[in-house]
C-alpha cells in the first residue's frame, strides 16, 4: 500500500498527531540505540543495553548502587581483560586487567589525562574551575601550583586545628555516655569543623551548635533527591545535558560567600593562621599569569577552596565512620588498635605528627577500610587519540570513555583472599605494591590521583585516635550488618547512617 501526500492530508487531525508522535519516538529510539552494536562489532564482551538506561538498568531503577553494579559486572566478565557497557546510548570501555589500567593511568597518561566529566564554566563557574574537572593543559598548570600546599611541612602547621577539633569530639562523646549515637554524624561534624577551619578560616562549632549553618549546608550537599541525582549523573555521564540545561554540580553559594568574607577579613587584619586560606593567597600572589594564558584569579581560588572542602569533608568522614563501624564488628582488631594508641600516647601525651606516623596498625586499619569502602566507586578517563591496547590489539577510538571499577578490583579474590572480610593484616607490608600494581585505588592512579590524600589520611587518623584512646566502639541493636549503600548517591555512602552505643572508656566505653 502506498501512502500519498493527499491521502495523508485526508487523515483526521487527531490521527495525524498520533502518527507524528509514533514517528518521533521511532526516530528517538533509533538515535539512542544507534551505537548498540559497537562492542559486538569489535569482539568485546558487553552487557546488553536497555534503551535509555543502557547497561545500568538496576542503577536507573534505584535497586543497586552504581559501584556495586559495576562490581557485579566486573565479576560477571571475569574471563576478560575488559568489557563494554552502554550509558545513554554511548559505549564505555570498563577495564579489569591491572596492567592495562596501569598503562592508561600511568605509562600512557598523556593520552588519557582528562576525566569524562562535564567542565562548563558557563553552566557552573565554581565546578568548572575545580581541579577535579579541569581539562589539560589548565589542569596540569593549576595542579602543579597546588601540590606544594599538601606537603608534610604544611600539614604539620595545621595539626593544631585537627587536635583542637579532636578535643571537641571527646567532649561531645562524654555527654552521650552509654547512649546510641550515629557515628557517621559524629565523623561528619568533626570533618565539617576541621575543614571549615582549614579551608575557610571559620570556627563552626558543629558539636556545640546543632544548627550550625556550615553543618546544615554540608549535610544538604550530600542528600540526594531525584533532581540532584540526575544533575550529578549528567556531570559524570551526559556532559551535554550540563551545558544544555545549565545544571549546577552542587549549590555552593553559601561556601562562596563565606570564602569571600574570609578574604576580606584577612586583607583588613593581616591575620595569619597557617591554614589553606593563607597558602592559597600566597599562591595567587606568586602565580605566573603568563603560563599558557592560564590565570589563577579569585574565582579560581574560591573554586579550589570549595572543592577541597567538599572532597575533604565527606570522603574523610566516610572513612572514619566505616573504620569505626568495622572495628565494632571486629573487637579483636579494635583492641589491637587501642593498645597501639595507648603505647604511642601514654598518660594522655600530646599527639604529634611524628607519633601519628609510627602507628602502623592504625595505617593498616585505614588502608583496609578504604579497600572495603572506597568513596569513589570508579575512575573515569577519556581517550584523546586512537590507542592500541598492546596486550590484545584492541583499538580504543578517540573520544571513548574509560571506566575503572574500583569496588570490583578491591573485592577480587585474585588480589584479596576472602575479600568480604575486614582484615587489616592484608596491609602489614603497606600499600606500596598493591598501589603500584593498580590493585588498590582508593585515591586513584597516576598523575591525576587525589591531590589531598595525605591531608585526608592525617585528618582521619587524628579523629580515630581522639575517639579510641578514651572510648570503645560496640554494636547496638540498630547497627546494620551488612552495610547498605545509598543507591541514589554516586558515592559509597551508607543508607540510614551507622548507629552504635556510646560509653566512656577510661571508665570503659562503647560507641
Amino acid at each position: 500500500m502506498r501512502i500519498t501526500f493527499s491521502s495523508y492530508m485526508s487523515i483526521p487531525p487527531a490521527w495525524k498527531s498520533v502518527i507524528l508522535i509514533v514517528i518521533f519516538f521511532i526516530l528517538l529510539y533509533k538515535y539512542l540505540t544507534r551505537n548498540h552494536s559497537y562492542w559486538k562489532a569489535r569482539g568485546v564482551p558487553f552487557e546488553p543495553p536497555k534503551f535509555l538506561a543502557g547497561s545500568l538498568w538496576e542503577v536507573f531503577c534505584g535497586r543497586q548502587h552504581i559501584g556495586k553494579h559495576l562490581g557485579y559486572l566486573y565479576g560477571k566478565y571475569n574471563k576478560a581483560p575488559y568489557f563494554g557497557i552502554y550509558v545513554m546510548g554511548k559505549p564505555y570501555l570498563v577495564l579489569r586487567n591491572p596492567e592495562i589500567i596501569k598503562s592508561i593511568t600511568i605509562r600512557d597518561f598523556p593520552n588519557f589525562d582528562d576525566r569524562t566529566f562535564a567542565c562548563d564554566k558557563n553552566a557552573d563557574p565554581m565546578s568548572g574551575n575545580s581541579l577535579f574537572v579541569l581539562k589539560n593543559p589548565e589542569w596540569k598548570n593549576i595542579r602543579n601550583k597546588l601540590t606544594p600546599i599538601f606537603t608534610s611541612g604544611k600539614l604539620k602547621l595545621m595539626l593544631y586545628i585537627m587536635k583542637k577539633t579532636g578535643v571537641e569530639v571527646e567532649k561531645y562523646l562524654e555527654k552521650y555516655d552509654s547512649q546510641v549515637i550515629e557515628i557517621k554524624e559524629v565523623s561528619s561534624k568533626y570533618m565539617t569543623d576541621l575543614v571549615a577551619s582549614c579551608f575557610f578560616g571559620f570556627d563552626t562549632n558543629s558539636f556545640k551548635d546543632q544548627d550550625s549553618e556550615f553543618r546544615l549546608v554540608s549535610r544538604r550537599m550530600f542528600e540526594f533527591d531525584i533532581f540532584n541525582s540526575i544533575s550529578l549523573f549528567s556531570y559524570f555521564f551526559v556532559p551535554k545535558m550540563v551545558s544544555w540545561f545549565k545544571l549546577k554540580l552542587l549549590d555552593t553559594n553559601f561556601l562562596k560567600d563565606v570564602f569571600y568574607t574570609t578574604l576580606r577579613n584577612r586583607a583588613s587584619t593581616n591575620q595569619k593562621r597557617n591554614d589553606f586560606v593563607d597558602l592559597l593567597l600566597q599562591l595567587k600572589e606568586n602565580f605566573n599569569e603568563n603560563n599558557n594564558g592560564i590565570h589563577f584569579d579569585t574565582n579560581c581560588m574560591v573554586s579550589q577552596a570549595i572543592t577541597f572542602f567538599i572532597a575533604g569533608f565527606e570522603t574523610t568522614s566516610n572513612a572514619i565512620a566505616f573504620a569505626l563501624y568495622e572495628l565494632c564488628l571486629r573487637p579483636d582488631c579494635q583492641e589491637k588498635l587501642r593498645r597501639e594508641i595507648g603505647e604511642s600516647l601514654p598518660n594522655d601525651v600530646e599527639i604529634t605528627f611524628e607519633s601519628i606516623q609510627i602507628m602502623k596498625y592504625l595505617d593498616m586499619v585505614l588502608s583496609e577500610t578504604l579497600r572495603r569502602y572506597p568513596f569513589g566507586p570508579f575512575l573515569n578517563r577519556e581517550c584523546k587519540e586512537d590507542y592500541v591496547i598492546k596486550e590484545t590489539g584492541l583499538v580504543i577510538e578517540k573520544g571513548t570513555p574509560i571506566l575503572i571499577p574500583i569496588d570490583g578490583i578491591h573485592n577480587d579474590p585474585e588480589y584479596y583472599s576472602d575479600p568480604e572480610k575486614f582484615d587489616p593484616e592484608r596491609f602489614s607490608d603497606g600499600i606500596k605494591y598493591k598501589s603500584q600494581s593498580c590493585q588498590y585505588l582508593p585515591f586513584g592512579s597516576g598523575p591525576r590521583n587525589c591531590i589531598g590524600d595525605r591531608f585526608g589520611l592525617i585528618c582521619a587518623k587524628v579523629g580515630i585516635i581522639y575517639i579510641l584512646r578514651k572510648f570503645r566502639v560496640e554494636r547496638c541493636e540498630t547497627t546494620p550488618d551488612p552495610v547498605v549503600l545509598d543507591p541514589k548517591s554516586p558515592f559509597m555512602m551508607p543508607l540510614g547512617g551507622l548507629k552504635h552505643d556510646s560509653q566512656e572508656s577510661l571508665n570503659h566505653a562503647i560507641i
